[in-house]
């Protein structure tokens, strides 16, 4: 059995959750979000890292104009960190083999529109294991890519994966990218409209780095099409709310619109779209699987059309291939 060369190191690297939280810290860059994603307050974070640092008896990081930035400490303890909770987790997988899949754990890596529709196949499935905690991290696309290249979750909902990832992945749903508007704009009884007769609006758009983001720039450097005004959001439900009051038109998952007619959005017959993209079920390749993972990899593939509303959805995406989602009885000229 491997021993520790300094018997004191261990009352010195503090608790499990204060690496955690430190882990968290490192992953995001940021006190702040760290604090949001793990539903603490900020002061507490700032603590518990502080009396990590004070344990080991060297800073875990700096700021550098306005930026934090791991020490040679702070990267030791990371990558230890990793391999610790490693180490747990292959334990917990071990264990929970032997429960036969009574209990356990699930970490799911989600982009953030796809927290719209895996509710209706998380559900089900905590019902068949009640005992299995499930994480769900949900970001944008270069959030998630990072905890894939990080190897921190089970299995990942995403659009696209970069090339420089060795992954396994299986098609899942059509997400159709649209232009949206308040039921209020002046654009909004158009029947057809091409990129001139939007390229002055006010566009609110996702944060670079999101995958509706991703899709959007290569629709236009393909074109070589221009944004004129643009106002940044990092939040769905946020855009959504700005265009229902007319302060812009955005180019999002269509699957934003929701109830159409309730939120008072429709969807703008634009010229080359919606751009049609797909989530996919995605797993590192060589990452080996716990069995609560592939429990629910096999339960997602089989079960999937029948527990999401796909009429609805097939609908929906006939709708906005169209380009009349939530506007298809009121198109009038």
């Amino acid at each position: 059995m491997a021993k520790v060369s300094d018997p004191h190191l261990l009352t010195k690297l503090g608790t499990l959750r204060q690496i955690e939280i430190f882990l968290k810290v490192a992953e995001l860059g940021s006190i702040a979000r760290a604090a949001e994603q793990l539903h603490l307050a900020q002061p507490s974070v700032s603590i518990q890292v502080r009396k990590l640092s004070e344990a080991i008896g060297l800073p875990l990081y700096e700021v550098i104009g306005k930026q934090l930035q791991l020490t040679e400490a702070g990267r030791a303890v990371v990558d230890s960190g990793h391999a610790i909770f490693s180490t747990i987790a292959d334990l917990d997988e071990h264990l929970n083999e032997l429960k036969g899949l009574k209990s356990g754990t699930l970490s799911i890596g989600v982009v953030t529109t796809a927290k719209y529709f895996l509710p209706y196949i998380l559900g089900p499935f905590c019902e068949r294991y009640p005992g299995i905690d499930i994480k769900m991290n949900i970001g944008n696309r270069s959030d998630i890519r990072q905890r894939m290249h990080d190897n921190l979750d089970d299995v990942y909902f995403v659009n696209e994966v970069g090339a420089e990832l060795d992954v396994e992945r299986q098609p899942f749903l059509d997400n159709p990218i649209a232009v949206i508007a308040s039921r209020n704009h002046r654009l909004a009884l158009r029947k057809t409209l091409r990129w001139d007769d939007i390229a002055q609006e006010r566009f609110i758009l996702r944060e670079e780095g999101s995958d509706s983001m991703l899709e959007v720039d290569r629709f236009l450097r393909q074109r070589k099409l221009q944004i004129h005004q643009v106002m940044t959001i990092e939040s769905n439900e946020a855009i959504k709310r700005a265009v229902m009051a007319n302060m812009g038109i955005s180019i999002i998952s269509a699957y934003i619109l929701g109830n159409a007619d309730v939120d008072g959005l429709t969807q703008l017959n634009v010229e080359g779209f919606p751009i049609m993209s797909q989530w996919q079920v995605v797993t590192l390749r060589n990452k080996r699987l716990s069995s609560v993972a592939k429990e629910f990899i096999e339960f997602t593939t089989l079960n999937a059309r029948n527990l999401l509303p796909m009429q609805t959805i097939e609908k929906n995406i006939d709708l906005a291939i169209k380009g009349i989602w939530g506007r298809e009885h009121k198109v009038n000229k």
